[in-house]
């Protein structure tokens, strides 16, 4: 069993806001769950509000650079 797909089951999926925004969310090394904006500039705002820091595994970093070359690419709209 995932825990992290039992506690989170929404994470991990692009979602576009009423604003037309990309959003994801992703979960962390601790279980911390976190939202990534995509503004199509080749970036991502990372919302760490509620979180002192962020422990990112190599995944979540390749996560963030899949869906940013995606996006950029013109794969994702």
């Amino acid at each position: 069993m995932n825990i992290e797909k039992v506690l989170f089951p929404h994470a991990n999926k692009l979602v576009t806001d009423k604003e037309g925004t990309k959003k994801m969310v992703l979960v962390d090394q601790e279980l911390d769950k976190f939202v990534c904006s995509f503004h199509n500039d080749g970036g991502v705002e990372i919302d760490t509000e509620n979180l002192s820091y962020l422990c990112l595994s190599l995944d979540n970093l390749y996560a963030l650079i899949n869906i940013i070359e995606q996006i950029e690419d013109g794969l994702i709209e």
